[in-house]
């Protein structure tokens, strides 16, 4: 299955090059390296987080009550500073 995820928020970290872009709705799973569009803008993922609930980048876990939920995460993307940014609700894919 091929990785995809919707953009529920995204922002800049301090002293790290790229964006960090959090997802839900997540099917398949991000790999480092991997090549994906966003808007029909390519890009690259450069990290994958790691879910406090489990430890795993992608978790259907919620961190508080620990129910089942749609599968989210975070990755960090090449992304220029430039002040444009995804937009939220866009769709993070693989591409082929």
């Amino acid at each position: 299955m091929r990785f995809r995820g919707q953009i529920s928020d995204h922002f800049q970290v301090t002293g790290v090059d790229g964006l960090v872009v959090m997802l839900t709705q997540i099917t398949g799973m991000p790999e480092e390296g991997m090549t994906i569009k966003i808007n029909g803008r390519q890009s690259r993922i450069l990290g994958l987080s790691n879910n406090s609930t489990d430890g795993q980048p992608v978790s259907t876990r919620s961190c508080l009550t620990g129910k089942e939920v749609p599968a989210y995460g975070a990755i960090l993307i090449d992304w220029p500073n430039t002040g444009d940014k995804p937009v939220l609700k866009s769709w993070v894919e693989e591409a082929p």
